[in-house]
Order: C-alpha cells, then sequence, then structure tokens
C-alpha cells in the first residue's frame, strides 16, 4: 500500500499515515521504519507500507520510501537532554565543561592540588591545614601507645585460637534470632 505520512512525532518515535486509497489511518512506530540512522518521518513523506489490524485498529508493520527505497525522514532532530554539568580538569584546575585531555593550556607540570604550587605535592603542602591527629581514618599513636597496643593485640590473639575450635579459626556466627534451644 502506498501512504504520506500525515504527521509524527519524532521525539516519541510514533505517528500516522494516511493511506492513498483511503480508509483509515495506519499508527506507524520508528521501529518499522526501514532506513539507516536516526528513524523518523517527515509530514507529507511519501510511503509505502505494510499493515496488519490490530485490536486498536491499522498498524505498520514495515515503512519504506517510494519503489521501495528507504525513507527520507524527517529534518528535526530532538536535543539530546545533556546534564550542563562542571567539570573539575584535573590539569588546569578549574570548573569547566572540558577534561584534562581536552584542556586548552596543554599539558601543566606536576603541582600542588590544594595550593598549586610547583615545588611540591599535596602531600608535602606547607599550607595544608593539619588533620587533627587523624591519618587515614586511625588515630596516630605515640610510639609507647603502640607497642602497648601491639602487645594487647597478640594477647588478644592467642585467646582466640585458644577458645575457638571452629572451621579456619574464625568464630562461630551469631544469629541474631536464633531459635534453636
Amino acid at each position: 500500500r502506498r501512504g504520506l505520512c500525515k504527521w509524527f512525532n519524532v521525539i516519541k518515535g510514533w505517528g500516522f499515515i494516511t493511506p492513498d486509497d483511503g480508509g483509515q489511518d495506519v499508527f506507524v512506530h520508528q521501529s518499522v521504519l526501514q532506513m539507516e540512522g536516526f528513524r523518523s518521518l517527515g509530514q507529507n513523506e511519501p510511503v509505502e507500507f505494510e499493515a496488519k489490524l490490530t485490536d486498536k485498529g491499522y498498524e505498520a508493520t514495515k515503512v519504506y520510501g517510494p519503489s521501495q527505497s528507504q525513507c527520507k525522514g524527517s529534518e528535526f532532530r530532538p536535543r539530546a537532554k545533556r546534564k550542563y554539568r562542571k567539570m573539575r580538569c584535573y590539569n588546569c584546575g578549574e570548573f569547566a565543561n572540558h577534561i584534562a585531555q581536552m584542556c586548552a593550556l596543554g599539558p601543566l607540570p606536576k603541582r600542588c592540588h590544594h595550593c598549586k604550587g610547583e615545588d611540591h605535592l599535596v602531600a608535602n603542602c606547607p599550607n595544608k591545614p593539619p588533620q587533627n591527629g587523624r591519618k587515614r581514618g586511625k588515630n596516630v599513636e605515640s610510639e609507647s601507645d603502640n607497642s602497648k597496643s601491639s602487645d594487647k593485640f597478640e594477647e588478644k590473639q592467642s585467646n582466640q585460637s585458644k577458645s575457638n575450635n571452629t572451621k579456619r579459626g574464625r568464630p562461630p556466627k551469631h544469629r541474631k534470632n536464633d531459635q534453636r534451644k
């Protein structure tokens, strides 16, 4: 059958074809369009189609351009939904829409991320505020405290190995609502 595209919603990907021989409009989805790339139909675009009758009416199963060629498609292309979030460039440190690989300044020498000084890195930054005696989530201890804690650790390990005769030295699993008696 032949017809003209009555209208086609490019964003949603569906529309209707008016058959040349009259009759009911035929529903068309972008998935049945025979064309490469972005699939759509332009308004009043001539098409050839195959259709089947469904409980909602006629629905196209294949849609071609004139004489079984590819469909031309709509000139309109929907804009992509983009998040315009600014990213931090690890090269120049700016919050912009580029990454270090695309930075206009080119590769810069290694430098401190905190104060941007080129004579040291962030680990040795003189301007960096102290971390309140904590290092990587653990309290920093003095040498004497450290030896005491290692003695306590060894004592705890020996007590566990004596009391736990479980598989691979693991403590027994405790169930929250253990109903065995």
